[in-house]
């Protein structure tokens, strides 16, 4: 009898606990805005194939929608110094690309470099992995900062 009331005990406390899998079909981008905010975000702007949120310390971040439902595409690009060599900026990309998470690219056209992860969903995802992907996002573009030992980038 003590077993059993274990057992049940047991599958009780793992569905209570349970994380729920979106699939893509389910997805939608009210319940990922819902769900950013009663995680603390700040919801700044929010269509129907993106979401920019900004965290507690106010740094922003913008989450795209890919139209097939494939993937999340985490992105923001920071602003450069004016005036900052080419050589500069391509050594400062090079070493944060060597970080495990975010890709670093420079865009000449806004004189920035743009930071993004892809966070896949064709199978589905949990609003836990997601959020986790978040932190480190915001995470490894703190990490990018502190590489810019140059202060190439415009901190305004």
């Amino acid at each position: 009898m003590k077993i059993c009331i274990i057992i049940l005990l047991c599958i009780f406390t793992c569905s209570f606990n349970a994380q729920t899998l979106v699939k893509p079909a389910d997805f939608k981008v009210s319940g990922l805005a819902t769900h950013l905010k009663n995680k603390g975000y700040e919801i700044l702007e929010q269509t129907e194939t993106f979401i920019k949120i900004a965290n507690t310390d106010k740094a922003t971040l913008f989450i795209d929608i890919d139209a097939g439902k494939k993937y999340l595409n985490m992105n923001v690009n920071i602003l450069l110094n004016k005036g900052i060599s080419r050589d500069k900026i391509d050594h400062l990309i090079n070493e944060i690309n060597t970080l495990e998470m975010i890709k670093a690219d420079y865009l000449p056209e806004q004189n920035a470099v743009g930071f993004q992860y892809y966070f896949w969903m064709t199978h589905g995802f949990t609003y836990e992995t997601l959020d986790d992907a978040i932190l480190e996002f915001f995470l490894y573009q703190g990490d990018a900062y502190e590489l810019d030992k140059e202060k190439i980038f415009d901190y305004k």
